[in-house]
């Protein structure tokens, strides 16, 4: 997968930004194993929901299964990952369908 053929954060149409935000969103309780009643968008992943390394890789495993699509992780970093917005922008910019 190029870094061409991905999409970037400004030209993603907002359903497709709504539709992995709310990814996150049903992915999120269950790999903490709790019940969340509200999930802002810059809720951190690591000081709010204490989540570690593996928990990130868990959750972004489970939005490509959710979701069935793809994401290039060879570039994530700890920014992108850090908050819920974070991860919504990184996912944006660097997924591609599943076929």
């Amino acid at each position: 997968m190029s870094d061409s053929a991905l999409p970037t954060t400004e030209s993603v149409d907002p359903e497709v930004r709504g539709r992995i935000r709310r990814g996150i969103e049903d992915v999120l309780p269950r790999v903490l194993g709790v019940e969340l009643a509200d999930i802002p968008a810059n809720a951190c992943f690591f000081d709010d929901y204490g989540l570690t390394s593996s928990g990130i890789v868990e959750l972004v495993l489970d939005i490509e299964e959710t979701l069935a699509i793809q994401v290039d992780v060879e570039h994530l970093g700890i920014d992108d990952i850090r908050t819920v917005d974070s991860l919504t922008d990184y996912v944006v910019g660097h997924y591609a369908d599943e076929d």
